[in-house]
């Protein structure tokens, strides 16, 4: 009888184990960080970006789109490095921001100025390496996915032109008479 209760015991304990054994070793899906959208993250030092991403519809300039948090208490200036391809050839550019403590900025949005990386020359699909640095803070690189913004919520979302130069007019000299 107590061989009986043994094996029973035994084997239920088996089942247990055999039926519910993958979550004992699996590791659990919903433990696991990722970025829920189509922007990438990144924590460095007092700084944390979200959900960064860049819309290039033409593949040349690409305007950033994501959310910049200072959880200081003084604003930190953000230097971004980017390689752009000018009259055929490579050069590293920089752009500065400035985030303020306490408020995060979502850059992209309307009645927000434009970050735009100008002749970064990188297609929908590719990624647009920028380095991130602030003050004493070691630097670091943020690969951010490019998108065309043929999506209608990212329509509106397309780096703004250049200015268009204004045509100066041009004095002609006139003689004036010598007496």
């Amino acid at each position: 009888m107590r061989r009986r209760i043994a094996v029973a015991a035994v084997l239920a304990v088996g089942l247990a184990l055999g039926t519910a054994g993958c979550t004992f070793f699996a590791p659990q899906a919903t433990a696991i960080k990722y970025n829920p959208s189509d922007g990438v993250s990144l924590n460095l030092g007092k700084l944390q970006v979200r959900n960064a991403f860049v819309i290039s519809p033409k593949g040349t300039d690409a305007n950033l789109i994501g959310v910049f948090i200072n959880s200081g208490s003084s604003p930190i200036d953000v230097e971004l490095e980017y390689t752009a391809h000018v009259k055929g050839e490579d050069q590293v550019l920089e752009t500065h921001i400035v985030v303020a403590p306490g408020d995060p900025i979502s850059y992209g949005n309307p009645g927000v100025k434009q970050v735009v990386f100008r002749s970064a020359n990188v297609p929908a699909g590719a990624l647009l390496k920028v380095f991130i640095q602030y003050g004493n803070e070691s630097g670091r690189n943020l690969l951010l996915p490019v998108l065309d913004g043929s999506q209608s919520e990212y329509a509106h979302l397309t780096p703004s032109p250049l200015p268009k130069p204004k045509p100066t007019s041009t004095a002609t000299p006139t003689p004036t008479p010598t007496n």
